[in-house]
């Protein structure tokens, strides 16, 4: 038997960070920026009012069991207030993340934190400034990655 060929103890069997300029990405943009965590990051996710140009972020994620993680969002919002995205999962029911104001556009460092049921395998979690079936969200906020523990 080779020596190291188990992980070491408390180390997740698992990718836990999802970078946002790999997610899949609809009506918004990708920026560079050193102060994100690999160095990109999402930003212009708007919501018109118009189902037809609202602007979303699809993180597919990749879980080894069924049950509750904590998803750390890493993001930006210099608008002076609390912005909010839509969160929903798997085509699940909309949940509201608030991202409290931060320094800096494209200056990251600030977290906030949600619970997502995940089932064993592949899940889709999206974040969203408007989207079908969801009509809300406010201010603006631009995203780094989301971690799940």
């Amino acid at each position: 038997m080779c020596q190291g060929s188990e992980p070491t103890s408390g180390v997740p069997g698992y990718q836990q960070r999802y970078e946002a300029e790999n997610a899949a990405v609809f009506r918004a943009n990708r920026f560079g920026n050193s102060s994100a965590s690999a160095g990109a990051y999402v930003g212009q996710i708007d919501d018109t009012g118009d189902p037809r140009t609202t602007s979303w972020v699809d993180f597919v994620v990749n879980v080894p069991t069924a049950r509750a993680y904590t998803m750390r969002i890493g993001y930006a919002n210099a608008t002076g207030a609390t912005a909010t995205h839509g969160l929903a999962y798997n085509g699940g029911a909309w949940s509201t993340v608030s991202y409290p104001p931060t320094g800096a556009w494209g200056q990251f460092g600030a977290t906030v934190s949600s619970t997502v049921n995940l089932r064993a395998g592949y899940n889709v979690i999206r974040l969203a400034k408007g989207a079908p079936s969801f009509g809300c969200g406010t201010g603006y906020a631009e995203l780094d990655y989301i971690e799940l523990t």
